[in-house]
């Protein structure tokens, strides 16, 4: 009956009693969504579609480098030609929120000898809030600026020998942080983390974690403060102070985060740190004081005295950039060891200038340093340390 009902009201419908069949509704296909491919110096090779986006970024730095010693010196002489680092990085965004960093390193001296591993860097970053990023994964602990700028963005050749030794590396763990707190266009940055402590995707058996706290002021406003040099040679003067502090609780490792391994058991390190960065029309100042200070000198085993490195230092470098591309520039740093701490660890300093090329900024680059390197309380006594490094960035 129903059926019948409904076909008789089609046929009034009609008109003439036939039966019209709907046409269906033309629907268009969906869109899909612009795809793009771009390539900057520096930027690496991009893909993007819709919301999603992805980089491939490489970096090459081929040095050369001699180390001569003076006759009653006890360093031993150096001739090598080398790729000092080799890093290829992953960089995904999706929309403004979500980001993702995998970086690789290939050189032998970007490993570690007992736990060789190509991973550097690999952490999520959530920036849902203005005032409070929260990045988990391996990253760079918060702490010195110059371990924090990259090694493709240095002044010189290098960073100085006070952070080789006093820096706190690499590490796993969850940061909060935000570089431009209460919106006041960069003035203020902060960085709060919570880290394993034993350094690089280590397995650590130890109970204890690294706790780190940083806090930056930028007082004319942001800029790039982890970049070395003023190669733009900025019209308006830029100024960047920071303060740190670290305590890694229980650490199996000789310098807090990297070197040795402890077998006889852990110990705790206090760091603090202070840096300041400035630049004006083409000079820059870089200055930076470290300190690692040990709660016990040493850990006994039955039959080997493990060693705390405890110590202090700073380092002070400055550079100029007389015409485009071209800079000069000079370091004076100082690491002295507190007493009571490992006994092969000695008063060092360095004294050194440099002079780089940069057609394409840090993306591509020469520069070449010469430094003299005493070891002990004579400065008369040491090495001279010649390098040369090119870098290629894309």
């Amino acid at each position: 009956m129903i059926v019948t009902i409904t076909l008789l009201t089609l046929w009034a419908q009609t008109g003439d009693g036939g039966l019209e069949t709907p046409l269906p509704a033309t629907v268009d296909p969906p869109k899909a969504p612009h795809a793009s491919v771009d390539a900057h110096w520096g930027e690496g090779v991009s893909f993007k579609s819709g919301d999603f986006s992805l980089s491939i970024r490489g970096r090459v730095q081929a040095r050369a480098e001699a180390i001569v010693p003076t006759p009653e010196s006890t360093v031993a002489r150096v001739n090598q030609l080398l790729i000092r680092r080799a890093r290829l990085s992953l960089n995904a965004r999706y929309t403004e929120v979500w980001t993702m960093v995998v970086q690789l390193a290939f050189s032998i001296l970007d490993m570690e000898p007992d736990a060789p591993n190509v991973l550097r860097d690999a952490h999520l970053t959530w920036s849902g809030l203005r005032d409070l990023n929260i990045r988990v994964g391996q990253t760079k602990v918060p702490f010195g600026r110059q371990r924090v700028m990259s090694s493709g963005n240095q002044q010189m050749v290098d960073r100085s020998i006070v952070v080789g030794e006093l820096n706190l590396d690499r590490d796993v763990g969850v940061l909060l942080r935000s570089d431009d707190l209460f919106g006041l266009g960069g003035v203020l940055s902060y960085a709060l983390g919570v880290m394993g402590g034993d350094g690089r995707n280590r397995l650590g058996t130890n109970v204890g974690l690294l706790y780190v706290a940083r806090a930056q002021v930028n007082p004319f406003g942001k800029f790039d403060d982890l970049v070395g040099s003023d190669l733009d040679r900025l019209e308006k003067p830029r100024l960047s102070i920071g303060v740190a502090a670290a305590r890694n609780v229980a650490t199996v490792r000789q310098r807090s985060t990297i070197s040795t391994t402890f077998r006889n058991g852990s110990l705790t390190y206090d760091h603090l740190a202070a840096d300041v960065l400035f630049k004006w029309r083409g000079f820059s100042l870089e200055a930076e004081a470290l300190l690692r200070y040990a709660e016990q000198p040493s850990l006994m085993g039955a039959t080997t005295t493990e060693w705390a490195r405890a110590a202090w230092g700073y380092y002070v470098q400055a550079g100029y950039v007389p015409i485009e591309a071209f800079e000069v520039s000079a370091r004076w740093g100082q690491l002295r060891p507190f007493t009571g701490t490992d006994p092969s660890f000695k008063h060092q300093r360095e004294l050194g200038v440099g002079v780089g090329w940069y057609p394409k900024q840090h993306n591509l680059k020469l520069q070449s340093d010469v430094f003299w390197l005493p070891v002990g309380e004579r400065f008369d006594i040491g090495s001279w340390q010649v390098r040369a490094q090119l870098q290629l960035a894309f």
